[in-house]
């Protein structure tokens, strides 16, 4: 049985040009953008450009993507599994926020006083706690969770941040996604750091989720942000808080509009290189 071949655009571009063209791999439906320069681990071959890495779910996308970009690109494939295993490399045990330490399944760690230890694996999952977008989540999440809240993670990935929250003492998280082989990825995560009977993940649709939780979370993409907005809005309980992550510069301004138009109100906008965290409450 052979095995299975990963698709990933490579698009050379101008620095000046490499977070609009991220966007547009994110709106080609991308479900990853890697970008490679002079000061990344993995370098660009020219240092006033960037090579920018986007996987994508099946050969169609990818050629469908290519198709629409006007940059030099082509299609390259990563054979079995051994692109999980050459980031592992460079994944070691990080801060996150002043009480969480992310510590990668391989890896083993001595904490501070205080720390909060977090394990994680992400499989074939999104959300190692690597990327800008999930760690502003996750910062948010150490400082808003107190005690006892109700958690809904909404593309939840890994599982990274429903179970970072019952690390931190949140009493119930519930993740959803809907790429089915997250799933597991993220039961197996809650199982590995003890929080399993208070951790539940499926790949229901927001506008399934029954109930109002006081803490949602949602790291996916500005575009579809925006288009959830209402969905989102609903699950919110009154006093709740909504963070809401996978947004680049220049886009957060749309985001915080589309859930000021459905009656949330603005409480912050944060920054981590080109990523925006936009968080909103219900009064």
């Amino acid at each position: 049985m052979s095995e299975p071949r990963y698709p990933y655009v490579h698009v050379t571009v101008p620095a000046d040009d490499a977070e609009l063209v991220s966007d547009q791999l994110w709106t080609l439906g991308a479900q990853g953008v890697e970008e490679r320069d002079a000061t990344t681990m993995l370098r660009s071959e020219n240092e006033e450009q960037v090579l920018l890495v986007a996987s994508f779910a099946t050969d169609e996308e990818a050629h469908r993507a290519l198709a629409q970009l006007a940059h030099p690109a082509k299609i390259e494939h990563v054979v079995g599994d051994e692109w999980r295993d050459a980031w592992r490399e460079y994944f070691h045990p990080t801060k996150v926020g002043p009480r969480l330490l992310l510590r990668p399944s391989w890896r083993e760690v001595t904490p501070e006083p205080g720390d909060v230890v977090l394990t994680i694996d992400p499989g074939g999952a999104f959300g190692s706690g690597i990327h800008e977008t999930t760690r502003l989540v996750l910062a948010e999440v150490d400082s808003l969770v107190k005690g006892g809240e109700r958690v809904l993670d909404v593309g939840c990935g890994s599982g990274i941040l429903g179970v970072a929250a019952l690390l931190l003492g949140a009493n119930e998280a519930y993740g959803t996604d809907i790429d089915p082989t997250a799933i597991p990825v993220a039961l197996e995560n809650a199982q590995i750091n003890g929080v399993a009977a208070r951790f539940r993940a499926d790949t229901a649709d927001v506008s399934e989720v029954p109930g109002e939780w006081p803490l949602v979370l949602a790291n996916i993409q500005a575009p579809i942000l925006i288009e959830m907005a209402p969905h989102l809005a609903a699950r919110l309980a009154p006093g709740g808080v909504l963070v809401l992550s996978g947004i680049l510069s220049g886009q957060d301004e749309g985001v915080r509009e589309a859930f000021e138009a459905v009656g949330l109100r603005h409480l912050r906008t944060t920054s981590e290189n080109e990523w925006r965290g936009v968080i909103v409450a219900r009064s």
